[in-house]
C-alpha cells in the first residue's frame, strides 16, 4: 500500500479519535502526530462566503490566565449575528487538511507484523459618544457591538464596562475606528470560567474575508502561525499580500525525530517576502472531505459533545462546494497589513507530498545515532528577519542544538513550540514592540519580573519584552532555549540563555541583516505612520515582488468595489484578537 494512502486513512481516523476528543486535542500523540504535529499556538479561523454579500467567520479563542483578565475585541464591518461553535472541530479540521510530507519507504522504521444567533433587529442605543448597536449573552460570553468615530470614547466605554483594555491597545483601536469599523467586544459572564471559552461564530455583511493582523500584533508570538480556511464556490487566495509557494526540494525530513522543517521553512520564506505571505496548503472540493468527517468514528469516552462536533463540522464543510486552507508564520513587526482573500483561478492543491531520499536526514538510521550537521540543524530553525541561526554543541554526542544571534535593536525570546526540536524555539524580536505596562514589571517582585532569575547569564542582559524574559546577548554569543520538564517529561517552562556557539562567530555575523521598520503605532514611535500614498518602509525598491505595507493602502486600484486593507470596502477584518490587561502575567503563567 502506498504511504500516501496509509497516512490519508490515518488522518481520517485520528480526526475522530484524537481531534474530536476534548481531552486529547491539546496533547496529540501517536504515530501520525509525531510525524506532522499540529501547530497548537497558531490562530485558526474558518470563513464561509455564504453569498456575495454575506460572510460567516468562526474564530478559535485561546486563552490561559485569570478569567477577570480576559477580553476579546475584534473589528467588524456591521453588527454580526453571534453564536458559538465546537472547539474540537478545529482540531479535527486541522488534522484532516494539514500538509503531510511522506519520506520514501526505505527511510521508515521497520516493524514486524449551524445554529444562528437570536434574530431581531439590533437594539441600538446611544451611550455618550459611543453607539451600542447590540448587547447580548452568547454561550459563556457577554458581548457588545459598539461604534464611535472617537477612539478615546471607545476605550473609555470599554473600560467603564469592565473590558480590560491596556494602554498599548489604544492606538490600534484608533486605526480601525478611523476606518469606520465597529467593534465586537466580549468578556466572560460572571458565572463562567476560562474552561467555558469556545470558538465564536459571526455572520455579517461583507464581500470577502480578511484578518486584522495589525491589532493582533500587540499580543502575538514571534513567528506566529495563522491558519485560514475559506469555504466558498471556488478556490480562494491572498489579494493584497504575496502568494507563497514552498518548494518540495527545500523540505527536510529527519527520520530520527520524525519531524520536518516545514513550519520553520515557511517562516523563513515569509521573511524573504517582507510581507505576511500565505501558502495555499490545501484546495479541494468538499464532497469527499465532508463525507469522511461525517463517517468518522467517535469513541465512547469522547462523549456526546464530540459527536455533535463531528456532525457540525461535517455540515459546515458540506455547506459549500469548495474549501481552501492557507497558512503563514509572521512576527509582530510584519503584522502591519490586514491580509484580504478573494476568489482566484487555479487548480486543486493536494496536502500530501512525497519526498525524495535526498530530503531525509538519518534515512539509514531512523533509530538514532546519526549525526545532524550544523548547517542542516539550522534548516529546522527560524530566527526571524533580525536573526541568524548558529549551531551549539550539546552533551548528546553527535547532536547539534541551534541558537539565534540577533541584530542590534532586537531581543531574543524563547517560546514553547511542539513542532520544534526539543519542544521549544528562539526568535529575534524588535525591542520597540514592547507593550507591557511598566507597572506590571516590578523588579522587587520575582513573580512580576520575568528577569528576576537572570536566565541570560553572564554573557548577556535580560530584558522584559511583553512580560517575557528576553536576552540581549554579547557579541559572539547566541540565544538558546532552556527547557524545564516535569518528572514525567512534560515541558513546563522555557527560558532564554546566552551561550557560545559551536564555532566562533565573526563580529559582523548579523551586521548585514536589515529587519523591517515596524509600520505600527508602537510605544515611543517618533512620527506618524506612512500615509496611504506611501508604500511604507517595508517595501524594498529592488524587490519587484514586494507588497506595499501601509495598512491603509488601496489593495486593488482597478477594483470597482474599492477594496482597501483593513476597511469595510469589500472585505471584513477579523481574527482571534486576545486583549488582556496583564500581558506580563499571562505570559508568565503560560510558560510556568
Amino acid at each position: 500500500m502506498h504511504l500516501s494512502s496509509r497516512l490519508n486513512r490515518l488522518v481520517l481516523g485520528l480526526a475522530a479519535t484524537i481531534g474530536l476528543a476534548p481531552a486529547a486535542a491539546s496533547a496529540c500523540g501517536g504515530f501520525f502526530c509525531s510525524a506532522t504535529p499540529v501547530d497548537q499556538q497558531a490562530e485558526r479561523i474558518v470563513f464561509v462566503q455564504e453569498d456575495e454579500t454575506t460572510l460567516r467567520a468562526i474564530v478559535e479563542i485561546q486563552y490561559q490566565g485569570d478569567r477577570t483578565n480576559f477580553a476579546w475585541v475584534v473589528p467588524v464591518p456591521s453588527v454580526p449575528e453571534l453564536d458559538t461553535f465546537y472547539p474540537q472541530a478545529f482540531q479535527a479540521l486541522d488534522l484532516a487538511t494539514q500538509p503531510v510530507y511522506n519520506p520514501p519507504w526505505q527511510c521508515l522504521p521497520q516493524f514486524e507484523g449551524d445554529s444562528a444567533a437570536d434574530g431581531g433587529a439590533p437594539n441600538a442605543d446611544e451611550d455618550g459618544e459611543v453607539m451600542v448597536l447590540d448587547r447580548r449573552a452568547v454561550g459563556p460570553f457577554e458581548t457588545a457591538t459598539i461604534e464611535s468615530r472617537d477612539p478615546d470614547a471607545l476605550v473609555e466605554w470599554l473600560r467603564t464596562n469592565d473590558f480590560r483594555i491596556p494602554e498599548a491597545m489604544e492606538p490600534f483601536i484608533a486605526l480601525y475606528a478611523n476606518e469606520g469599523l465597529k467593534f465586537l467586544a466580549m468578556k466572560l459572564l460572571p458565572d463562567q470560567d476560562v474552561a467555558a471559552i469556545r470558538p465564536i461564530s459571526m455572520r455579517y455583511a461583507a464581500q470577502g474575508p480578511a484578518v486584522p493582523l495589525r491589532l493582533t500584533a500587540v499580543a502575538a508570538l514571534l513567528e506566529m502561525g495563522v491558519k485560514v480556511w475559506v469555504l466558498g464556490d471556488g478556490r480562494f487566495g491572498p489579494m493584497n499580500v504575496p502568494d507563497l509557494e514552498v518548494p518540495v526540494e527545500r523540505v527536510r525530513f529527519d527520520a530520527w525525530t520524525w519531524q520536518t522543517n516545514y513550519s520553520a521553512l515557511v517562516a523563513r520564506l515569509v521573511d524573504e517576502k517582507d510581507a505576511p505571505a500565505f501558502v495555499t496548503e490545501y484546495a479541494q472540493p468538499t464532497k469527499d472531505l465532508a463525507e469522511q468527517i461525517a463517517s468518522s468514528f467517535v469513541p465512547d469516552f469522547a462523549g456526546q459533545e464530540a459527536i455533535d462536533a463531528r456532525d457540525a463540522l461535517a455540515a459546515l464543510v458540506g455547506s459549500k462546494p469548495y474549501i481552501t486552507r492557507l497558512y503563514t508564520r509572521v512576527s509582530p513587526e510584519e503584522m502591519d497589513i490586514d491580509p484580504i482573500f478573494h476568489r482566484v483561478m487555479g487548480g486543486d492543491v493536494s496536502n500530501v507530498h512525497d519526498l525524495p531520499e535526498t530530503a531525509v536526514e538519518h534515512c539509514n538510521d531512523p533509530g538514532g545515532g546519526g549525526q545532524l550537521e550544523a548547517a542542516d540543524a539550522c534548516e529546522f530553525a527560524a530566527c526571524g528577519q533580525a536573526g541568524r541561526c548558529a549551531a551549539v554543541a550539546t552533551e548528546q554526542e553527535g547532536f547539534d542544538a541551534v541558537g539565534c544571534a540577533c541584530a542590534e535593536g532586537t531581543l531574543a525570546r524563547a517560546m514553547l513550540d511542539g513542532e520544534a526540536r526539543g519542544g521549544a524555539r528562539v526568535g529575534c524580536a524588535d525591542a520597540r514592540l514592547n507593550f507591557t505596562a511598566p507597572a506590571l514589571t516590578r523588579p522587587e517582585d520575582p513573580f512580576m519580573n520575568p528577569c528576576a532569575e537572570d536566565p541570560c547569564g553572564a554573557n548577556g542582559e535580560c530584558v522584559s519584552l511583553n512580560g517575557s524574559a528576553s536576552c540581549r546577548c554579547d557579541v559572539g554569543f547566541v540565544t538558546v532555549a532552556q527547557v524545564e520538564r516535569s518528572p514525567d517529561g512534560v515541558v513546563t517552562r522555557v527560558l532564554p540563555s546566552c551561550v557560545a556557539p559551536k564555532v566562533p562567530l565573526p563580529n559582523d555575523f548579523v551586521a548585514d541583516l536589515d529587519p523591517l521598520e515596524p509600520n505600527l503605532p508602537y510605544p515611543g514611535r517618533p512620527g506618524p505612520m506612512a500615509p496611504p500614498s506611501d508604500p511604507g518602509p517595508g517595501v524594498r525598491e529592488d524587490d519587484p515582488d514586494a507588497v506595499p505595507r501601509t495598512g491603509t493602502r488601496t489593495a486593488n486600484s482597478g477594483d470597482d468595489e474599492g477594496c482597501s486593507v483593513g476597511s469595510t470596502r469589500g472585505a471584513s477584518p477579523l481574527g482571534a484578537l486576545l486583549v488582556v490587561l496583564g500581558l506580563g502575567l499571562r505570559r508568565r503563567r503560560r510558560a510556568g
